[in-house]
């Protein structure tokens, strides 16, 4: 749980951000069903305004039909975007915007969690991909709907939001009180295992105005210092756009692969994504891609283009699994709609919708099962964590040592992995630890073995 990325309430996990471009589409001539449906559709606007027990109010009878249009075509990533919504669209696009620090979607009738945002409130509460939000604020999402549940989680810096969730393997909803911040993103960083001269790119979404330049110039410096492997890290990163996807997974591949194709209504090729033949690209360094579930769309474009030309070992779990693609339109009065338009394959034809990639080598991260999660609890209920930190306030092998002992002396036997992983949490400041700790990230771990010269001879 230590990777940067970004909020984003609209399943902005995927979008052909070309509403600058793009205007509406021009209505066809309508048809008979069209024409029959529009009439009974005034005949009740009609009674509704005449006959009503209460005043309508007419902007919100037309705003709800217009997302009730758009929610009987049964995907979630299809909504209408009200002016404040379509603003705080284009701000995220930038790289700032306010909010709590999650990507959402919405799915089966609910908001769920793409993946958190690094160093923002909703990562360090501890939310986890596939957590089902099911109250904000107290109230029902059943209820509220999706456009109404991201605007209550929305708001000034400063202010706070409860929301509670169900996670699986979970028999009770967790809940967390959030304090929103305004959260500027930081979409690459990298660093050099020296001792096995593998090479970290770390990418936490496709977006950016200077993303390509940014993350060609942390693999060249990787490269300059003799990397002999390189790991681009895709953990958690939900996306973003398809240009900047196709030009990444350019820079590893030699000229005339193909990288993606799109198709739209009816199973019709709109476009095929080649690489090019561009010189300044890192065709030959050895590549490990990590992926797990909160890894979608533009990053399993990327992973899908590695692992079907042999470029690449796929590393982690099985990614989300969103294939489709979106154009944001502009509309009249600064509104907009986001529209599914197309699906996205890899380049072997495979459709990664609902599916996601597998990854060649499968590796979990760290996570509690649930003996731990019942002894978590105790630990929280005797607040053992903190006694014990107090008593063994350094991390070190000789003091994990004693606090493990300690923990099984009151009674807690966490399996070794979490409870390392609770101590040095605690003792052990993140920016202490550098960008990468692979003694809590069996993931990364994995990755650097399969890289390192020492394992490959």
């Amino acid at each position: 749980m230590k990777h940067k990325e970004r909020f984003a309430w609209a399943s902005l996990v995927f979008v052909l951000f070309t509403a600058l471009v793009f205007q509406p589409l021009k209505a066809k001539a309508l048809s008979e069903v069209s024409e029959k449906y529009l009439q009974l559709f005034h005949e009740v606007f009609g009674l509704m305004q005449n006959g009503y027990v209460e005043t309508v109010d007419e902007e919100k009878a037309f705003l709800g039909a217009i997302k009730g249009l758009l929610a009987s075509l049964g995907d979630p990533h299809s909504t209408f975007l009200e002016e404040e919504e379509y603003r705080q669209m284009r701000e995220e696009t930038r790289g700032s915007f306010g909010g709590v620090g999650m990507e959402v979607a919405y799915t089966d009738g609910a908001i769920v969690v793409v993946s958190p945002i690094e160093d923002t409130p909703a990562m360090k509460a501890g939310i986890l991909p596939q957590d089902r939000i099911v109250e904000i604020d107290g109230k029902n999402t059943a209820n509220l709907g999706y456009t109404e549940g991201i605007k209550l989680m929305r708001g000034k810096p400063g202010t706070s939001v409860t929301i509670k969730v169900e996670r699986k393997n979970v028999k009770e909803a967790l809940q967390f009180t959030l304090v929103r911040e305004n959260i500027k993103i930081r979409y690459v960083r990298s660093t050099f295992f020296d001792k096995e001269k593998v090479g970290y790119v770390r990418l936490n979404q496709f977006m950016g105005e200077n993303t390509y330049e940014e993350f060609k110039k942390h693999v060249k410096s990787l490269v300059d210092k003799k990397a002999e492997g390189l790991i681009i890290d895709l953990r958690m990163n939900p996306g973003g756009l398809l240009p900047l996807a196709v030009a990444l997974s350019d820079l590893f591949l030699p000229e005339g692969l193909d990288i993606v194709s799109v198709r739209g209504r009816g199973g019709e090729l709109a476009d095929v994504s080649k690489s090019s033949g561009r010189t300044d690209k890192f065709t030959s360094i050895p590549l490990v891609v990590l992926i797990n579930e909160g890894s979608a769309s533009a990053s399993e474009i990327f992973a899908g283009a590695m692992q079907d030309h042999s470029r690449g070992k796929i590393v982690g779990t099985t990614s989300f699994g969103k294939g489709s693609v979106q154009i944001v339109y502009p509309l009249s009065y600064g509104m907009a709609v986001k529209l599914t338009v197309q699906k996205y394959y890899t380049p072997s034809g495979k459709s990664l919708h609902g599916k996601g990639i597998q990854p060649d080598v499968v590796v979990k991260g760290i996570e509690p099962n649930e003996d731990d999660r019942f002894y978590l609890r105790k630990m929280g209920e005797k607040k053992l964590l903190d006694q014990l930190t107090a008593k063994y306030p350094e991390y070190s092998e000789q003091n994990f040592v004693l606090f493990e002992k300690a923990l099984k002396d009151q009674g807690i036997k966490l399996t070794t992995e979490v409870a390392r992983a609770v101590y040095k949490n605690k003792t052990q400041p993140e920016k202490d630890r550098g960008t990468t700790d692979m003694e809590l990230d069996p993931q990364l771990k994995k990755a650097v073995d399969l890289l390192s010269p020492s394992v490959k001879s």
